[in-house]
């Protein structure tokens, strides 16, 4: 069958940026015409994966689990209110001094992977906070509370969102990827993998891989399913776009036994006590 090259637009995205964006040619579902506008080769350009300002983590003084580690990985969306996605600023703020209070050591993605792949910890309360579609309040809402409590999360980011109202923009998302707030893959347009053929999953994930590893300098690792739609081709192509782990919403605590491209998360919704919140985490890291 004949490429079909797609073309995209991505607004907020600085020039250079996406000079390579569309290379996979599998023609994705698109929601919008997006075009990417023509660039100079970009300075920063990622060679190989040293070259991506690669996190330096020093595991000498972290402890190996004497069962199989299962993960608390927390799945946030907005920090607002109106719907179940939306957590209020205040119960977010009581859930993030909670975790700090009982010392839970936060990961960032390439700790989380060392956690699930390799058994080790640095230390016994671990949790993975992250959040889905890096809505605005992200930044505004979350990002302080989490700096104020010295806790790293990390933000999966759709492509074609970025600097789109209500959600971040490239340099937000500059600003928090220097202070500990990783910034990962929830595709280019958001839509159900499951219901796309094998070519054009693997357009949304390579694409949405390369456009961040150009903003950010960085090596995208992590891919989020949109509204957890996902299936046995998606967690093939997901590996073979490049990605170390990829998360579902499938409920409970994060196991190696999934897969690394099929890993569980904890929803957590509004209305929740700070005891309930408590049971949650320590639920999902019982082994």
């Amino acid at each position: 069958m004949a490429a079909v090259f797609v073309v995209f637009i991505l607004a907020g995205c600085s020039q250079g940026v996406l000079e390579k964006i569309g290379k996979k040619t599998a023609a994705p579902i698109v929601e919008e015409n997006i075009e990417v506008a023509a660039a100079e080769e970009n300075e920063a350009e990622i060679d190989s994966e040293d070259g991506a300002n690669p996190e330096r983590i020093d595991t000498s003084g972290w402890i190996r689990a004497e069962s199989a580690v299962r993960l608390p990985i927390l799945m946030y969306h907005s920090i607002s209110e109106g719907n179940n996605l939306r957590v209020p600023k205040e119960e977010f703020r009581l859930q993030m001094a909670w975790l700090r209070e009982n010392g839970y050591q936060t990961l960032s993605p390439n700790e989380a992977f060392l956690v699930l792949s390799e058994n080790i910890m640095p230390s016994e309360k671990c949790v993975w906070i992250t959040f889905d579609d890096g809505y605005t309040d992200n930044y505004t809402e979350a990002f302080p509370i989490l700096k104020e409590y010295e806790l790293k999360a990390t933000i999966f980011m759709i492509g074609k969102s970025i600097g789109k109202a209500h959600h971040l923009t490239e340099d937000q998302m500059m600003e928090m990827s220097a202070n500990g707030i990783s910034i990962e893959s929830h595709t280019i347009n958001h839509l159900e993998l499951n219901r796309m053929t094998s070519g054009q999953q693997e357009a949304e994930m390579v694409q949405s891989k390369d456009l961040f590893d150009r903003i950010l300098n960085q090596e995208t690792t992590v891919l989020s399913y949109p509204v957890g739609r996902y299936n046995e081709e998606s967690l093939r192509l997901s590996e073979e776009a490049g990605y170390k782990m990829a998360v579902t919403t499938e409920p409970g605590g994060a196991t190696s036994d999934q897969g690394m491209h099929a890993l569980h998360r904890v929803r957590i919704s509004p209305g929740l006590s700070v005891g309930g919140f408590a049971s949650l985490i320590e639920n999902a890291s019982n082994r």
